[in-house]
């Protein structure tokens, strides 16, 4: 029986509370305790999976849920105060810093002994490398992906084909489709011009294929955003607003908005994070179900790594009692047959590219080809203390752009010095 408590509590809900830890009562000694995001958990089948874990190894798993900040913050909370109260983490992107993870267990011991089914090659080396610290080849490893995965590019195929267009492979090409596609109330092209992280990560979508990086890696001590590759991201976006091929009011869309104008049959073309695509070809939410192609994002010949890897790996609490059971976890749920499980029944995102090439999974997920095409060549997003801040300053100055305050260049430039600042 899998013990599952939900805490989908506001952040200030739970601050004012204290962010008191709820117990973890643990009824028989082969028991651990997993905190995660309820997507995530809901990705199992609701616990499906963790039962098949039980009747294979006897060990119970308990779980607690919490949304993606307040999770972030308990986290953090837990593990600075050496609490031995969760076994296994859930941790993203969005908060994976390595003040997060020196609290956490380097992996490298158990993966020499106990391999992951499949060899830690099997995910993409990326993927890998984003819960490595430092995040270099050969950091130490401190996070199995689990679900992990880079943007596509979703296009109306019916509307390409009747423009004699392929999928754009370039940023070139992608204008010059948003050029030709646009039609009525159809714009061209879609993007998340929202100020704040979303438009942030959007712009990076389509910068980092270029050769662009937030920060320079390894160690993230420095802006590497102003560069021909990222002012060139940023003149298309602005271009295509000048140019009124994309949706009126773009500059405060976010993802649903831009998966919607997709979806509606509003927009013609948008890059989006690859979990997104039932949404699109499910009849009951996409008025163009049967018309969208998918492929990787456009991108440089010879940028590799190019696509940002976003999304949650799972890692083991140093101050655990329960090391060798939650390692035994990770190894049953970042499998292949629970990815494939995971992905097919419930749309989670795949993080092991045998997955990409199995035939029941290309047969059963439409974006099987693209996956497999832009896995391989995931990029590591930095894992900075101050990247929240980095967010907020960029974004100011990338709305300055969009809204023509500001050129391009000069926006970036503005936005590297500030962003040095922070940094130092």
């Amino acid at each position: 029986m899998i013990r599952r408590r939900s805490m989908l509590l506001g952040a200030a809900g739970l601050v004012g509370a204290g962010l008191s830890a709820p117990t973890v009562t643990r009824a028989q000694a082969r028991t651990i305790s997993w905190v995660t995001h309820p997507v995530i958990l809901a990705a199992t089948g609701d616990g499906e999976l963790l039962r098949r874990f039980e009747a294979q190894t006897g060990i119970r798993v308990e779980t607690v849920t919490f949304p993606t900040e307040v999770l972030g913050q308990r986290i953090q909370q837990e593990l600075i105060a050496r609490s031995s109260a969760f076994d296994v983490l859930s941790v993203a992107d969005a908060f994976w810093t390595t003040s997060v993870a020196r609290f956490c267990e380097p992996l490298d011991p158990m993966i020499r002994t106990a391999p992951p089914p499949g060899g830690m090659e099997d995910f993409s080396a990326g993927m890998v490398q984003q819960f490595r610290v430092p995040q270099t080849a050969d950091g130490p490893v401190m996070g199995i992906p689990q679900r992990v995965s880079v943007s596509l590019l979703y296009a109306r195929g019916d509307l390409l084909r009747e423009a004699g267009l392929a999928m754009p492979r370039t940023l070139d090409q992608f204008l010059a489709a948003a050029r030709a596609l646009a039609r009525g109330e159809v714009s061209g092209a879609v993007y998340q011009g929202l100020q704040g992280q979303a438009g942030v990560l959007d712009w990076y979508e389509m910068a980092a294929p270029l050769g662009a990086d937030l920060l320079a890696p390894p160690d993230w001590r420095r802006a590497a955003l102003n560069t021909p590759a990222g002012i060139r991201a940023l003149e298309a976006r602005r271009q295509l607003i000048a140019d009124g091929l994309v949706n009126p009011g773009v500059v405060g869309y976010g993802f649903d908005d831009a998966i919607n104008a997709i979806a509606q049959g509003r927009a013609a073309m948008g890059v989006l994070f690859s979990a997104y695509w039932p949404r699109f070809t499910d009849p009951r939410t996409s008025r163009v179900a049967d018309s969208i192609a998918f492929a990787a994002p456009m991108r440089n010949e010879g940028v590799s790594p190019a696509y940002p890897a976003r999304g949650w790996a799972m890692s083991i609490n140093r101050a655990s009692a329960r090391k060798e059971m939650a390692w035994e976890f990770i190894r049953f749920l970042t499998d292949a047959p629970q990815q494939k499980w995971m992905a097919i029944e419930k749309g989670n995102p795949v993080s092991r590219l045998s997955v990409v090439r199995d035939r029941e999974f290309a047969a059963a997920v439409p974006i099987a080809a693209a996956l497999g095409e832009a896995l391989p060549h995931a990029k590591i997003m930095p894992n900075a203390p101050q990247l929240p801040r980095v967010y907020d300053a960029l974004s100011r100055h990338l709305g300055a752009a969009l809204a023509g305050s500001a050129t391009p260049a000069a926006a970036l430039a503005a936005a590297e010095a500030e962003v040095n600042r922070l940094l130092a």
